[in-house]
């Protein structure tokens, strides 16, 4: 690879001074000046000399600054490989959560249009979804009475040993004061545990407990497990909610 023509004109210029210093004696002939042709020759070799040193400077600092040049351009090129597989990354991670609530949505409009019960197998999924969604082992979709702190239902999904969730329904309502869109708490047996309320205005709401202990979270998308924890609610609500009563016509008078 050929090198750029100021370090070569550099190199030149420093071998230029050295094979001067070197041939200084056979320069000076006689004495000049005031100075003995002894003085003239060490005053040339000097000259000479600091003429090569402040040329060699001049070098180091040039190469100096083209290895802190390419180490920036490996670094750029670095980052710019980090981000654009972060890129790739983040656009297969969100076009795996439109799949994936296409699917759900899919599954939950057929099963709304044929059970007539509480779809205890989309629920679970919901649950199951949610859990994986983060990477963790178990998840619970609790329906809590927040008047009356009562628990109205419950739907589990583990990976391992069925686990309990021993959160007492008072904390969840203090979510809902607090008007936050998910926190981290302690349950009673001192687990950390998860929690994201549904959004939905009503006395019952639906909870998605996620057990952390243990667990690589890998991704934390709060936005995606409310799409979970707002549909468990939706579809527990349509089949828990009473029918309307018809209205009774009176009867024509003859």
């Amino acid at each position: 690879m050929k090198k750029p023509v100021r370090i070569e004109w550099i190199s030149v210029l420093y071998l230029v001074f050295f094979v001067l210093a070197v041939l200084a004696p056979s320069m000076q002939t006689r004495s000049l000046f005031g100075f003995s042709e002894t003085q003239l020759e060490e005053l040339t070799i000097f000259a000479f000399g600091i003429a090569g040193l402040f040329t060699f400077t001049a070098y180091e600092r040039l190469m100096e600054r083209r290895e802190k040049e390419r180490e920036q351009t490996e670094m750029d090129y670095s980052r710019a490989k980090h981000e654009l597989i972060e890129s790739y990354a983040y656009i297969g991670s969100v076009n795996r959560k439109i799949e994936l609530l296409k699917k759900i949505a899919n599954n939950t409009s057929k099963t709304l249009t044929e059970a007539k019960t509480v779809p205890k197998e989309v629920l679970q999924a919901l649950a199951m979804n949610a859990c994986l969604s983060i990477g963790a082992k178990a998840a619970l979709i609790r329906f809590v009475d927040t008047e009356k702190l009562r628990t109205e239902g419950e739907f589990l999904y583990s990976s391992n040993a069925e686990i309990i969730f021993r959160v007492p329904n008072k904390d969840l309502k203090t979510l809902r004061e607090q008007g936050v869109s998910h926190a981290f708490i302690r349950s009673e047996d001192d687990h950390e545990i998860l929690v994201v309320p549904s959004d939905l205005k009503s006395n019952m709401l639906a909870y998605i407990l996620i057990k952390l202990d243990g667990d690589e979270i890998r991704e934390l998308d709060v936005p995606l497990l409310k799409v979970f924890a707002n549909q468990a609610e939706l579809v527990y609500r349509s089949f828990r909610s009473p029918p309307p009563k018809k209205e009774e016509k009176p009867l024509a008078q003859g």
